[in-house]
């Protein structure tokens, strides 16, 4: 037996069909939704570890103030100079002369114009630290430790002896290099 397909049978069956359409829709969502947030699976974590790390390195800087004679007249006369270092916190550091002695332990103020070779153009001068010491190319040095900011830490002291005779006029003058190792 056919049934025959009326208007009104028609209108059933479509809306049947759309009902279950919109079910099976729904059904699914609200699947989905429950797969992909249920209360009852607990959340996981997890930990880990970084390392930070940094590092200081050691450095220093050296200086000293001029140092000055009075006007040579032939007698004993005697100058100094303060030594500033400024080395990172802690570090241990040894200040000496890199200059060679010209006579040992004598160095030459030669005259500006003058040659170091010539007697009269040059007037012997010598060096101690602050513990009296006389100072050489890397000899009787002047040792401290950083404390992170410039300080002075130790005088230099010049001497040149009397009767130095026979030298011609004019100014005198040697630079000197510090060494500071750490």
């Amino acid at each position: 037996m056919k049934k025959k397909l009326t208007k009104n049978n028609f209108f059933k069956t479509s809306a049947i069909l759309k009902k279950a359409k919109t079910t099976t829709a729904l059904t699914c969502l609200i699947g989905t939704m429950m797969l992909t947030q249920n209360p009852a699976m607990p959340q996981t974590t997890t930990t880990g570890s970084m390392v930070v790390s940094t590092s200081v390195a050691s450095t220093c800087t050296v200086s000293a103030a001029a140092m000055t004679f009075a006007a040579y007249t032939g007698a004993a006369i005697t100058a100094t100079s303060a030594v500033t270092a400024n080395c990172t916190n802690a570090t241990t550091f040894t200040i000496s002369f890199n200059d060679t002695p010209d006579s040992s332990p004598a160095y030459y103020l030669v005259r500006e114009g003058g040659s170091s070779s010539t007697a009269s153009d040059r007037i012997n001068v010598t060096f101690t630290n602050t513990a009296g010491a006389t100072m050489t190319n890397a000899a009787a040095t002047i040792t401290g430790t950083g404390t992170g900011s410039t300080a002075t830490v130790g005088t230099i002291t010049g001497s040149i002896a009397a009767s130095q005779t026979g030298k011609t006029a004019g100014t005198y003058s040697k630079t000197m290099t510090l060494n500071l190792v750490y």
